[in-house]
Order: C-alpha cells, then structure tokens, then sequence
C-alpha cells in the first residue's frame, strides 16, 4: 500500500527554513470552493493518483467493486483546523495531530441521494479526496481517512431549497498533500 508522503521534520534545535516563493508582478493564487469529493473505502489506494486513466476506472456512483469511487458534487469548505499542542518542560511546545474538518453541502437531492445520506447517518470511515474549483486536489495516494456523515436540511424558507449536509473529520500532522487534479 502506498503512503502519502509526509515533510521531513528536523528533530533538533538546528530547523532549516523552508524554500518560499512569492512574485509582486504575477502571484499564484487560487480560489477556495471546494466543489468535488471523491469517497472511496478505506486501504483501496491509487498505484498514482496522477493517473488520469486509474481515475476514470475507478469513479462510479454505481460499481460495487473494492476500488469504486463515488464522486459527489458539493459546496464544500475546509477551515482552519484546530492545533493541538501539549506545554511540555523547559517551556517548550510538543505540536501534535489537528483536528480537521471539512463541511459539505449536497444540494442535488433526488431519490437516490436520498438513500445514500440515510446509510452515512450511521458512522462511516472512508478515505476522501477532495477537489477546488480550480481544479486542485487534495488527498494522496491512499486518500485521506476519517469520519462521514450527512444529514438532511430543510429550510422554513420558501425561497430555499433542500440540502444534505455533513462533515468529514479526520486527525493530521500535516496538511494534505495537493495535485492539479487529473480529471480538470
């Protein structure tokens, strides 16, 4: 199984700093909506999640094979996940796993995706990728695992519509490692 790739952490007092890149005339920047998610099982990792081609394999909102991939269309944001870091001797801080979280809305909410949110109401690991407007995923190899769920929401407002919503929770170091998705 592959692993995602995770940075190289000096463990000593001698850290080095991190290359940077910034560029008054044409900065990179990128918009924030995520607006796809891949949920796929757990330990099902891509040989290359590069690979266009593996991707158009796997992705079926129907297949019941091991390796199947349900993509969803969502309105989705990922805020900044919470730190937890333990005050240890000598004034130090020991930075551990964070807490993340990432909110989803589903607003195609036909029949089928009916059922589908009534069994994530029961607790489901996955592993997930996740997709921005711009086209960059997020997510490794293996995916990222953790926790899903969705529920239903409807509105007393006329004028709204129904939706399903949820989060997807997991526990990390490090941020996820990011691509210029194969599918975009």
């Amino acid at each position: 199984m592959a692993e995602n790739t995770i940075p190289n952490c000096p463990y000593s007092c001698e850290n080095q700093l991190p290359i940077a890149s910034f560029d008054e005339c044409a900065p990179e920047i990128n918009s924030a909506q995520i607006a796809k998610v891949y949920v796929g099982k757990i330990n099902q990792c891509f040989a290359d999640w590069t690979d266009a081609a593996e991707w158009a394999g796997r992705i079926s909102n129907t297949s019941t094979a091991d390796t199947a991939i349900r993509k969803f269309h969502v309105i989705a944001d990922k805020p900044k996940p919470t730190a937890n870091v333990k005050d240890i001797s000598l004034g130090r801080k020991l930075a551990g796993k964070k807490d993340h979280v990432l909110n989803l809305k589903i607003d195609e909410t036909n029949a089928t995706n009916h059922e589908m949110i009534r069994e994530y109401e029961c607790p489901h690991k996955v592993a997930i990728w996740y997709e921005t407007l711009d086209g960059l995923l997020f997510g490794g190899n293996c995916g990222i695992e953790g926790s899903f769920g969705l529920d239903m929401i409807i509105s007393g407002d006329a004028n709204e519509i129904i939706t399903f919503e949820g989060t997807f929770d997991w526990k990390a170091k490090f941020t996820e490692e990011r691509i210029v998705s194969p599918m975009a």
